[in-house]
């Protein structure tokens, strides 16, 4: 299969465009933003899925969310999506997409535990945006991490957060386990496409797959002028026990972000071009990539269902 078929396949989605023209435009519900600021103030706490179906209802083009026929109705997981950035566009309006299709998909009550950045790096900003951002992050009941890639004084407070986050998982109930929701990148990209996530990350996502959580992969993007999240198979990360620690952390990123990346127009393949493309051609050809394999995408928890829709007869 050449590259030019390989692209066609994993970019079903649609044709990817960063015309400014064809971007969507974001508008904030009115009566949300105050009534979110008073919570925050008041330290009152919120349900972010419910925030999220008024936040995504008042775009102005129609969001698109595809396969989410994918989402698991009963187990808890952890979605991982790209850190999708151009100028005018933030990545909550993603974030908010994922939250509202993963609430309806479940016919519950499935808040999220969102990673979030704890500040903005700026002598200015700093300050601000962290009192602002810690309070967000316990309105919604989300973690608050240091920014990406963390700096020498910022160790303890990232290891703070990943402790909260194994924590949180360790006292819960199979039955009461909560989702994860990260951004593995954990930055904005210069022009959208993938990077490589910070040293650590992959680590940590092992530490929380080895206990329980299947990872759900989705990709964000604006394709056609329409905010779309495709999710993608939820697949068991590797562990690779034959690895050193080094080389595990490097691998598990890489096995996530190609996960994500197979859900995402090829312009935006970025870092990862390589292994969606090797996994491309490995699928084409019959063979089913290995949860040790270096070019691994996704081992899938079971055959990939069809693509009817909750409902739909």
């Amino acid at each position: 299969m050449d590259r030019r078929a390989v692209q066609s396949r994993c970019s079903s989605s649609g044709a990817f465009t960063s015309d400014a023209d064809m971007s969507p435009r974001y508008l904030y519900p009115l009566r949300l933003v105050p009534s979110i600021a008073v919570s925050v103030l008041l330290g009152r706490k919120r349900a972010f899925s419910v925030d999220a179906v008024e936040l995504i209802s008042a775009l102005v083009s129609e969001p698109r969310v595809e396969n989410a026929h994918l989402i698991p109705r009963e187990e808890p997981f952890i979605v991982a999506t790209n850190h999708y950035y151009r100028a005018g566009y933030q990545v909550w309006w993603g974030i908010a997409l994922i939250a509202a299709a993963i609430a309806q998909a479940r016919h519950s009550s499935s808040e999220i535990v969102w990673l979030m950045t704890n500040r903005w790096t700026s002598r200015l900003l700093t300050p601000l945006t962290y009192l602002l951002f810690t309070r967000l992050a316990r309105t919604y009941g989300f973690v608050s991490t240091p920014p990406m890639p963390p700096q020498p004084h910022y160790t303890k407070e990232a290891a703070r957060a990943v402790r909260q986050v194994l924590s949180l998982l360790d006292s819960s109930t199979k039955e009461d386990k909560p989702i994860i929701g990260i951004a593995p990148e954990g930055r904005d990209s210069p022009d959208g496409s993938l990077i490589e996530p910070s040293p650590g990350t992959g680590r940590f996502l092992i530490h929380m797959a080895r206990r329980g959580l299947c990872v759900l992969p989705v990709g964000v993007a604006e394709i056609r002028g329409v905010l779309t999240a495709s999710f993608g198979p939820p697949f068991v990360l590797g562990a690779w026990p034959e690895s050193n620690k080094k080389e595990q952390d490097r691998r598990a990123s890489a096995q996530v972000m190609a996960a994500i990346g197979a859900q995402l127009p090829a312009a935006l393949w970025g870092a990862f071009r390589t292994q969606i493309e090797r996994v491309a051609v490995l699928e084409s050809s019959g063979a089913k990539p290995q949860p040790n394999d270096n070019s691994t995408v996704a081992l899938s928890l079971s055959e990939k269902p069809s693509r009817q829709m909750p409902g739909e007869t």
